[in-house]
């Protein structure tokens, strides 16, 4: 198996320790827990719902490839092009890549792995480097080589980052493979529920989180999409948590992501109260027809303005009974 090749060749290369943990100093100013929030944000990929990396290091190797064709075909002044706007990509290819390594460098696994994947990276890069320069002094020969070998380097490298991302899991949801409940399902007593205390259940296939809140109970999953931290365990501010592990910050109300370096939202649930005991279900989604519907209806279309007894559960804990229909 190529991934376990390359724990293997990782194991036997104890120095990318150091390595590590020069390029984790280096990052600490833009991509530490006490770095503002903004930039890192961006890095991250908040604002896209996924991590950035993946895309943007798609524009050097795409570049590269491009102008090994193009030298192939003797088209010099493409050639050339390509390898610039290559390398030009390459720094914010290398940030948001740290970005998307540096909290999870805490494990040897990733921590040399990740390190030996920039490295060759940066390897790459300076070939390229190279090769533009002997192009622009008319060594076009040695040029081809030079990004030969860059190119090559940066498909080594590239398969390496897929077993950070595929085998490690840097980048992927860590809540993918849940299976939040649809139909109405047994969570808690009431009196389990402490004010602003988060309690964690369960379930069969997806832990939730439930918070008593003067405005309700919120329901959201309990998997911190990032590396998987128990989001119950985490401090809450308002209609805010915050993973214990790495900082991510995610709303209560809707599960969506505040603050990375999580960049996937995590479940949001229905609840209810039937008798002394707490139900959840996963929310639905609202539909374009509802997301669509003029602001003066309220936001809803008529088919479904008739279910807003299943989201709002407030008036339990104002000493009312709260609907029970389904």
């Amino acid at each position: 198996m190529l991934a376990d090749r390359s724990n293997a060749l990782v194991e036997a290369m104890p120095w990318l320790d150091d390595v590590a943990g020069v390029m984790q100093q280096a990052a600490e100013p833009l991509l530490g827990q006490d770095a503002p929030r903004g930039p890192r944000d961006a890095l991250y990929g908040v604002w896209l719902g996924h991590p950035l990396h993946p895309a943007i290091v798609a524009m050097p190797i795409g570049c590269w490839t491009a102008a090994a064709i193009f030298d192939l075909m003797g088209e010099e002044r493409a050639a050339d092009l390509s390898l610039g706007l290559g390398l030009a990509t390459t720094p914010l290819a290398v940030l948001t890549g740290a970005a998307q390594w540096q909290d999870a460098a805490y494990a040897e696994s990733p921590r040399r792995l990740g390190a030996l994947h920039a490295s060759l990276n940066v390897a790459a890069a300076l070939c390229v480097g190279a090769s533009l320069a002997a192009r622009r002094q008319g060594s076009r020969t040695t040029g081809m080589a030079f990004s030969t070998l860059g190119l090559g380097i940066a498909t080594v490298s590239g398969w390496l980052g897929g077993d950070l991302a595929y085998d490690l899991g840097l980048g992927v949801d860590h809540a993918a493979f849940e299976e939040p409940p649809e139909k109405w399902t047994d969570a808690c007593a009431v009196a389990d529920l402490a004010d602003g205390k988060p309690k964690r259940v369960d379930l069969p296939n997806a832990p939730v989180m439930l918070l008593r809140h003067p405005d309700g109970i919120h329901a959201i999953g309990a998997t911190c999409s990032h590396l998987g931290g128990p989001l119950d365990e985490g401090a809450i501010d308002g209609e805010m948590v915050t993973c214990p592990w790495h900082g991510s910050v995610f709303c209560l109300q809707d599960g969506s992501v505040q603050h990375g370096p999580a960049t996937m939202s995590v479940p949001r649930y229905d609840t209810r109260i039937e008798g002394d005991r707490v139900q959840v279900r996963l929310a639905a989604q609202p539909s374009a027809e509802t997301a669509a519907w003029p602001a003066e209806q309220g936001g809803k279309s008529p088919a479904s303005a008739g279910a807003d007894h299943v989201v709002d559960i407030s008036s339990q804990w104002r000493g009312t009974e709260a609907p029970s229909g389904q």
